[in-house]
This record gives C-alpha cells, structure tokens and sequence, in this order.
C-alpha cells in the first residue's frame, strides 16, 4: 500500500475533504534552481490534490490522516493512463494498413483517433464510481501535537 499525510480541509456527513501536497524529487538537489528539469518540475507539478473520501469518521478540518492507496490500483490506472493510448494506436495503425493502402494522412489520423478513444476510456474508467470509492482509504487519523510557548510558561511564577 503506497501511503501518505493528508489534511482535513471540510467534512461532510458521508465523508472528508483531504488535501495533499506532492513532493516533488527535484527540491533535493543543489543546483535544482539553475536546472532546467527543476524549473519545469516546479512550474508543472500541481501544488495540491483535493479530493473527497467517504468516512464515518467525525473528523475536523485541520486534522492530519494517513491515508492510503492499494498498488493494484496504481498500476492499473497507469496501464490505463500510459498503454492503453499506445497499444490502441499501434492497433489502429496494424489494421487500417492490413486493410487499405491508405496515405500517410490517414494513417496519421487513424493513430491520433485511436489514442485519443484510448485517454476517453481511461477518463471513463476514472470516472467509475466503483473506482473511486474504493481507491483512497484513512489508515489512521495522526495525534495532533500541542505546541506551548515555552518562554511565556517559564516566566509565569
């Protein structure tokens, strides 16, 4: 199960609002803000995902919880994001010149129009509610720290 830390931004009564912010692998280096793959990392990585989980859980925004997703599920919805585009348009293109001799236009057409029905059905599947019920899940709700001002307690007698 890949994990990671959301915080509760509103709650409703079937479920939670969650907010995550994506780490991006490039703030690790020295010289990420001279690289041009830092610079295009940054300028194009989404700043926050939000999303709705069902819970029953009464949970308060502001509150921080480990969620999680199965790995079954990343990688099915990668098949459907990445291969399935691919693999619809070398089809198309196999087909379209077994069967007809056509130009270089309609084959190029022919490829485009199979790729994009191949991002239609992985929007559909995206989309499924089955899918997106059972995609996110609260492993645990994080003990919120408190934080005191130790300098105000220390002067009090």
């Amino acid at each position: 199960m890949v994990e990671e830390i959301a915080t509760v931004v509103a709650n409703e009564s079937a479920g939670v609002w969650l907010v995550t912010t994506p780490a991006g692998s490039c703030n690790s280096c020295n010289v990420s803000a001279d690289c041009g793959t830092g610079i295009v990392a940054k300028t194009f990585t989404p700043r926050q995902n939000r999303f709705f989980v069902q819970t029953p859980l009464n949970l308060l925004p502001g509150e921080q919880v480990q969620i999680g997703i199965a790995e079954q599920g990343l990688v099915l919805a990668a098949f459907m994001v990445y291969l399935l585009p691919l693999i619809l348009m070398l089809a198309a293109l196999l087909l379209v010149q077994a069967v007809w001799q056509p130009s270089e236009f309609w084959l190029v057409f022919s490829a485009l129009l199979a790729a994009a029905s191949g991002f239609f059905f992985a929007r559909l599947y995206d989309n499924s509610v089955q899918q997106q019920q059972e995609r996110v899940q609260i492993l645990r709700v994080l003990p919120q720290l408190k934080v005191s001002n130790a300098t105000s307690d220390a002067q009090q007698p």
